[in-house]
């Protein structure tokens, strides 16, 4: 099935059991938040919510859009898979497989007249971003939050370079909005760029593009990398993008809801606390960037969805981190390194990195750990496990076995003071490194040294290594014939 906008996803989790329409009324106003939260918990279906208090009918959200599943025989990554056109059983190692054999072959966008995204639309005065029902989503939160799976649109000022990428937006009024925009994300350099010239950043956001648009908005690719060509590639087809009406950028044609205006420089409101990705309500309340909407544009019966993000599993670690864990490989096999997977633990909320390697040399995963944080997808890897290329990365089985039997408890664990970190919500860090990002990283060697005798090496027990080939074919053919069941 060709997903050429959100409500095709829809209908695509219907057909799975993925969706729950929720036709009795919901306030948006922490109950939407709170059942949510529920189905993070539980690996329910998405969230439909048909019918929000305060809110005419048509007017919907989606909460967990890409959040994990548990159906029986769905992956973990299910609502990830189906959105990339895969099967909902395929395994972490084929999303990302899968991810990466199409990003190599890069779709640039398609420009069109117009779009369902210009069904309705409303100028200066008329813009009211409370006509849609925003949810309160956390207890503590600091205000609604329109963006939490979205996509914010800006130009370098010093180049045609156009970035998608996701970064909270809070409501402040009818047409403000507070930001949070990290100096080590390239939306913050560009507004800091901006603002040295005292000029307002244009800024478009396109809420409810087919899924393929906010999983790209979330992978942190390098400079001067369109997302949209790659989000064209993930869906074997060309993005359709439509002018703004304000300023001088596009957006896909059939998201649900288009914001359009400018950050302002040197203008700051309070915005925050927010129940973060993490799994906790990290950093206080700050003043930060605001972004004044100009235009509004919307489809008919317009869909908004959001992430509830807190305790995992959400879609931080399920579409993010897996895809992260794949670019962090893609960088690495580019700089010659002999590492045969990398896997981000959904519960390491894309704080941890697992990397399975052949050990060419002595002290080799120091040498893997510093590559991971020199890449982009890397740089808020604050765990780094270093095995070798027998052990499935994807199986914490296998991880926590290779920790606990071959990572030395003193010789193998490698303290790394002042790694960058997100600024203001790293839970593990004192306020003062947390204002300013001043984090750190650890790096577990859990591969054999290479300086030690073969002989010496233990050899792993597994029905692989200990027992004859032919005993083992011979105990295979005849698993049903002993009276096991057929996996």
């Amino acid at each position: 099935m060709s997903i050429t906008d959100l409500r095709d996803f829809l209908d695509l989790l219907d057909e799975h059991d993925e969706l729950q329409r929720i036709q009795v009324e919901v306030d948006w106003n922490l109950e939407m938040g709170a059942i949510t939260r529920r189905c993070y918990d539980l690996g329910a279906p998405a969230a439909l919510f048909e019918k929000v208090k305060d809110y005419p009918e048509g007017f919907r959200t989606l909460g967990a859009p890409l959040g994990a599943s548990r159906k029986r025989g769905h992956s973990l990554f299910a609502r990830t898979a189906l959105a990339l056109g895969l099967r909902p059983s395929a395994s972490p190692k084929e999303i990302m497989q899968t991810y990466l054999e199409r990003k190599e072959k890069l779709i640039k966008p398609v420009i069109v007249k117009s779009g369902p995204c210009k069904e309705n639309i409303f100028l200066a005065e008329n813009v009211d971003l409370l006509k849609f029902p925003i949810p309160l989503i956390h207890g503590g939160d600091g205000g609604r939050y329109i963006g939490t799976w979205h996509t914010v649109i800006t130009k370098d000022p010093d180049s045609s370079w156009v970035n998608w990428g996701m970064y909270r937006l809070m409501v402040h009024d009818r047409n403000t909005l507070g930001c949070l925009f990290p100096l080590q994300q390239h939306i913050g350099q560009m507004y800091q760029k901006y603002e040295a010239m005292n000029r307002p950043m244009p800024v478009a956001v396109a809420i409810g593009a087919q899924p393929v648009v906010p999983i790209v908005s979330c992978v942190q690719l390098p400079p001067y990398v369109n997302e949209v060509e790659v989000a064209g590639a993930l869906q074997d087809a060309p993005i359709p993008l439509v002018k703004c009406e304000t300023v001088d950028l596009e957006v896909p044609a059939t998201a649900e809801i288009i914001l359009e205006g400018e950050v302002l420089p040197h203008e700051r409101m309070t915005e925050g606390p927010f129940g973060e990705y993490m799994g906790y309500e990290a950093g206080k309340s700050s003043p930060k960037p605001i972004l004044k909407v100009r235009a509004l544009t919307h489809r008919r019966d317009p869909i908004l969805p959001f992430s509830n993000m807190g305790m995992p599993v959400h879609e931080g670690q399920t579409a993010t981190a897996l895809i992260k864990g794949a670019e962090i490989y893609n960088e690495l096999k580019k700089l010659g390194l002999p590492v045969t997977s990398v896997y981000c633990p959904p519960f390491g909320v894309g704080h941890m990195a697992v990397v399975s390697t052949e050990v060419p040399f002595v002290n080799f995963a120091r040498r893997v750990a510093h590559a991971v944080w020199a890449t982009k997808p890397g740089i808020f890897t604050y765990y780094i496990v270093v095995v070798d290329a027998d052990v499935d990365p994807t199986s914490m089985d296998e991880v926590l076995h290779a920790i606990t039997t071959k990572c030395h408890p003193v010789n193998g664990i490698h303290q790394v003071p002042h790694n960058p970190g997100f600024p203001v919500l790293l839970p593990f860090l004192p306020m003062k490194e947390r204002l300013i990002g001043d984090a750190a990283g650890v790096i577990f060697d859990c591969t054999w040294p290479k300086d030690w005798p073969e002989e010496t090496i233990p050899v792993k027990a597994s029905f692989e290594n200990l027992w004859p080939k032919k005993l083992q074919e011979r105990v295979l053919q005849n698993w049903q014939t002993y009276g096991f069941k057929k996996d």
